[in-house]
């Protein structure tokens, strides 16, 4: 029996009996048709009418192009493993060979994430950082360089805990990150190599 008041996660498996996860199979499902617990039937023959946002994610985003910016809601319908994969097959169909490509790539789609969510300040300062001259390519870059540096230092500070040292910040970590994003310019971005 179904929990009507328990609400049905992302990635938890999917309540019409598919064996998929919920978010790539009916959690953007536009049928009105609703179980007893408030969430949507799965019906196959709606499928073919309106895939789920996930299946047009996944075919619109095929050729991702970090020069322009993808859909938002089809970007974020995507699982994080998809996203780096679509980072890692544009560096390999540019030519561009990057050190240690995964990492490259997961820090990439962590940036592209947090321009695609319209909660954050960060789709902000990646148009202030083009209208100042990055383009689309490079302001990711320069807001991935704060994240790395950012989970750097959050590395680092736990190591030191663990090592008997006192921790100096209970600060949400998130208030530092993006006070360096608002600080960010792409004069820095270029002087820094």
């Amino acid at each position: 029996m179904v929990n009507s008041d328990k609400r049905v996660g992302r990635n938890d498996p999917c309540p019409c009996g598919s064996g998929k996860k919920f978010k790539k199979c009916c959690l953007n499902s536009q049928s009105g048709a609703e179980l007893p617990s408030g969430l949507h039937r799965h019906d196959p023959q709606e499928r073919e009418i309106a895939p789920p946002v996930h299946e047009q994610a996944q075919r619109a985003l095929r050729d991702y192009d970090p020069f322009a910016q993808p859909d938002p809601e089809q970007w974020l319908a995507l699982d994080e493993q998809e996203r780096i994969d679509l980072v890692v097959e544009y560096h390999r169909r540019a030519r561009i060979r990057v050190p240690r490509a995964q990492a490259h790539a997961a820090f990439h789609a962590i940036a592209e994430s947090q321009i695609a969510d319209p909660d954050l300040p960060v789709r902000r300062i990646a148009r202030r950082l083009m209208s100042e001259g990055l383009d689309r390519h490079e302001a990711i870059h320069a807001i991935g360089s704060v994240v790395a540096a950012q989970m750097h230092d959050l590395v680092s500070e736990a190591r030191s805990v663990s090592y008997g040292v006192e921790q100096t910040s209970k600060r949400d970590p998130n208030e530092a990150y993006f006070a360096e994003l608002e600080t960010l310019t792409a004069e820095q971005w270029r002087r820094s190599g």
